[in-house]
């Protein structure tokens, strides 16, 4: 829909903009073409950076105009860059101004007539049985935090039923023989089945029953999985890896993912030389040190190596001992929170890459000194090791930076969902809302 809208406000703007044409001009035509396709992708490329197409966009109308002015705003850029720089080509600015004026005002006025459609659509949701994630599940759709459900209530077994006890403040809505009856007359479309309670041959009838009649059935779980974006460490077992099936682990997946981060090192090198040059003078000028700084990380199996990043911390910033940087942290020079702000400090990381040790996606490689406690704190924390860290990760662009034991267990639960899905789709994903972090701050 947004090539058809860039294409069609270029051609008017070509129609009734455009007074006056070379006549000996040939390659008018084609021009217009070119026009069309460079600011078309990068109307795409740039939503993308700043998530116009993620589901959650959709939701909230000042997420629709903003990350629609950011798009325009990008996209404009990158096509005169991509125009006038590389293709020795030039775009009538009337032209350009009508095909992006043309595509904010109807892409973003359908987005919000998307906006007003769907925010009143409630799929009816129905809980299967009590577990130690579904009070969490329904707490959320009740406060909305999970937009697009509507909390049919509980399903219990005719013992509790009996009792006519609410859960807190949830309501029991009927027990399990009668699931079928209720699914029809609250036009439920989602259930999800309490992981305890899917064990028993009664629960797997009822959800078996509720397939049949074309909701979709998951357990709590996976519902929670889909939903937010992460595993939920704490409720999960040894037995969720079996099932998980992790597609990092296949040979023909760990190949493509290896030549994907050759590709785009060696691309990044030689882009960001100058970068690499303009960064080491703002570094020796803001005070003394070496402009490159190396620490030893865990990398994939356990295995140690040492990464490196521009320096962004005074000299002698961890006489104290080892400690988790901090938002506002006050060991950080002037020069090193605009780099970290911006992840320009990361970039040495790409030789890391090159070499084998990192991929551009996964999940952020950690110190040996806090590996260990962390595992012995937090259940399957050794498991982010099963694939190698990465540059940038899903844990990255979803969480702000972690300075304590509650923000690492969050990112472990991402870290543990980009594990199990790990496709070079969703690589691509992440590493295009990364490039978003460079205007919108990092974190």
């Amino acid at each position: 829909m947004d090539i058809a809208l860039v294409c069609g406000g270029v051609a008017l703007g070509d129609r009734y903009f455009v007074w006056w044409v070379d006549s000996s001009n040939i390659l008018a035509p084609y021009n217009l073409w070119l026009a069309n396709a460079v600011l078309a992708s990068s109307v795409i490329l740039a939503g993308s950076m700043f998530g116009l197409y993620e589901s959650t966009t959709l939701w909230a109308r000042s997420r629709i105009i903003a990350r629609c002015l950011l798009t325009v705003c990008a996209a404009m850029l990158a096509t005169w860059v991509i125009m006038n720089l590389f293709m020795y080509s030039s775009l009538s600015r009337r032209v350009a101004a009508s095909g992006v004026l043309f595509f904010l005002l109807t892409a973003s006025g359908i987005r919000l007539l998307a906006h007003c459609s769907i925010r009143d659509i409630k799929r009816g949701l129905l809980v299967i049985g009590q577990g130690p994630l579904t009070g969490a599940i329904i707490r959320s759709v009740r406060r909305g935090s999970v937009p697009g459900y509507r909390l049919v209530g509980l399903v219990v077994t005719e013992h509790e039923h009996a009792a006519e006890k609410p859960v807190g403040d949830i309501p029991i809505v009927g027990e399990i023989g009668a699931v079928q009856e209720l699914c029809r007359r609250y036009d439920v479309a989602e259930v999800v089945v309490a992981n305890a309670a899917a064990r028993h041959y009664e629960f797997q009838r009822a959800a078996l029953a509720c397939l049949r009649l074309g909701c979709r059935v998951t357990d709590e779980t996976t519902f929670y999985e889909s939903t937010y974006g992460e595993v939920p460490v704490s409720h999960i077992t040894p037995n969720w890896f079996l099932a998980a099936d992790l597609k990092g682990q296949r040979q023909e997946n760990a190949v493509a993912k290896r030549l994907f981060d050759m590709v785009i090192a060696t691309f990044g090198l030689m882009m960001s030389a100058p970068i690499f040059a303009v960064v080491a003078a703002l570094i020796k000028l803001d005070g003394h040190g070496p402009v490159l700084y190396s620490q030893i990380r865990i990398g994939q199996s356990g295995r140690t190596f040492t990464l490196y990043k521009f320096r962004t911390m005074i000299g002698n910033a961890e006489q104290g001992g080892s400690a988790w940087a901090t938002r506002d942290d006050p060991r950080v020079t002037a020069i090193g929170r605009l780099l970290r702000r911006s992840r320009l400090d990361e970039l040495p990381q790409l030789w890391n890459i090159l070499k084998g040790d990192m991929s551009v996606v996964g999940p952020r490689p950690e110190r040996p000194e806090f590996v260990g406690p962390l595992s012995a704190l937090i259940p399957f924390y050794d498991e982010r090791h099963l694939i190698k860290p990465g540059l940038t990760g899903w844990a990255q662009i979803n969480y702000a930076y972690g300075s304590s034991i509650a923000d690492a267990r969050r990112k472990l639960q991402l870290d543990l969902y980009y594990v199990k899905h790990t496709a070079l789709e969703l690589d691509l994903i992440i590493l295009l809302r990364t490039f978003g972090t460079f205007f919108l701050g990092s974190r």
